[in-house]
């Protein structure tokens, strides 16, 4: 399997939204997408994108295939997003296949496939109520 690499990313035609992304390639001119984009919600980790090389820069062109991911995100407290709570619940999708993200600090991404034995939506309303979020 190729090495991941960082790949300079735009999403628009005019070149203003640049984005470096972690992406592992998987064909020429397609890459499996391994961290969630800024600048493109419609993208997700794990989505397979097909882009089109110009200067040094990679421009999106379409998503090839989607991400069996589900995709959940939550802006957290500082005093949530360091809780043993938060720890244990990243602990739980990644042993059951899923992955995570914490971004900037507070965002939190989890990232899981549809039939798994967490409930990050049941998890995450608990953890929520806990620290009146």
């Amino acid at each position: 399997m190729p090495d991941t690499v960082g790949l300079h990313i735009c999403f628009d035609e005019s070149g203003r939204e640049i984005e470096v992304l972690d992406v592992t390639p998987v064909a020429h001119d397609k890459y499996r997408i391994e961290e969630t984009p800024i600048f493109n919600p419609g993208i997700a980790l794990g989505d397979i994108i097909r882009v089109k090389e110009k200067q040094g820069i990679s421009y999106y062109v379409e998503t090839v295939q989607k991400s069996a991911y589900i995709r959940y995100a939550w802006l957290l407290s500082k005093e949530a997003a360091a809780s043993r709570e938060i720890s244990a619940l990243k602990q739980a999708v990644k042993e059951n296949g899923g992955r995570y993200e914490q971004i900037f600090g507070g965002f939190l991404v989890i990232h899981i496939q549809k039939g798994t034995a967490v409930d990050v939506e049941a998890e995450m309303s608990r953890i929520l109520a806990k620290f009146e979020l």
